[in-house]
């Protein structure tokens, strides 16, 4: 059966709504696959239980949505009823399913902050310096993000990297049982120049070259946190595209599943 005139233009727009879905759900596999290898990404969710099941609850949608939107395409080109009914049910699940966890995302923002503050304090404090991995993760985000420990550069004061126990009784970020301490090269503008390397054994005594731009003042947990809310508000509004595309592609979906129905009806 070969639609034509009104309904044949409804095919195509629910091709081709279909088409732009299949393209969302290899951009949420892309993205999830991201997350699971990206380094800094892990690093910021170091010691968050749920960060691998959500991981995978993602590449899980994305590869569903990937299937969902073959399906709606296939039913589209070959007018069946049938996978677009399925195609149509599936979409709703999925739309519901996302709604559910944009709020339970919003509602929850806070411990993202709470995690990410958590994350670079532990790394400063204790774990930087202990394997390549996380030093090389952490030196990437300070050159990055222009930034020097967690709170400022004087984090570094009563850390492992200077030799300092775990079991400090004072908090990081003061500098009391350390006036004179290093803080890594990646804290520098110019991590190579010799007047690094000068500056950043000083410890507090370097502020006045601190102030001048040679060794960055800024902490990364607030840089980070910054970050993350940007990157929030685009996923959002990605989340926000993709269910509008969903919500069309149920209606279009709909209307096309009406219109095969109703003509071999007037055929029979």
């Amino acid at each position: 059966m070969a639609l034509s005139g009104c309904y044949g233009v409804l095919k195509w727009i629910v091709f081709f709504v279909n088409l732009i879905f299949w393209l969302a759900g290899v951009g949420v596999l892309a993205l999830s696959i991201w997350l699971l290898f990206d380094q800094a990404v892990v690093f910021m969710a170091k010691g968050a239980q749920d960060y691998a099941t959500g991981t995978y609850i993602l590449l899980a949608a994305g590869a569903l949505m990937t299937v969902i939107g073959f399906l709606g395409c296939c039913g589209a080109l070959r007018e069946s009823q049938c996978l677009l009914g399925t195609f149509f049910v599936f979409l709703m699940i999925i739309l519901v399913a996302e709604i559910a966890a944009g709020v339970w995302a919003y509602m929850n923002r806070a411990d993202l902050n709470k995690l990410v503050q958590e994350s670079v304090r532990d790394t400063v404090r204790r774990d930087y310096g202990k394997d390549d991995v996380t030093t090389k993760t952490f030196d990437m985000i300070q050159k990055t993000l222009k930034c020097c420990g967690a709170e400022s550069y004087a984090s570094w004061a009563n850390s492992a990297y200077n030799g300092v126990g775990e079991k400090s009784p004072l908090e990081i970020g003061i500098s009391a049982l350390a006036p004179t301490y290093s803080v890594p090269k990646s804290c520098c503008a110019d991590p190579d120049s010799d007047v690094c390397e000068t500056t950043r054994k000083l410890g507090s005594l370097g502020f006045a070259a601190s102030a001048l731009g040679i060794v960055y003042t800024d902490g990364c947990a607030p840089k980070l946190e910054s970050l993350i809310h940007q990157y929030f508000t685009y996923v959002f509004a990605a989340g926000i595209g993709i269910g509008i595309i969903e919500l069309l592609g149920m209606i279009f979906s709909m209307l096309l599943c009406c219109a095969i129905r109703k003509i071999e009806d007037f055929k029979a």
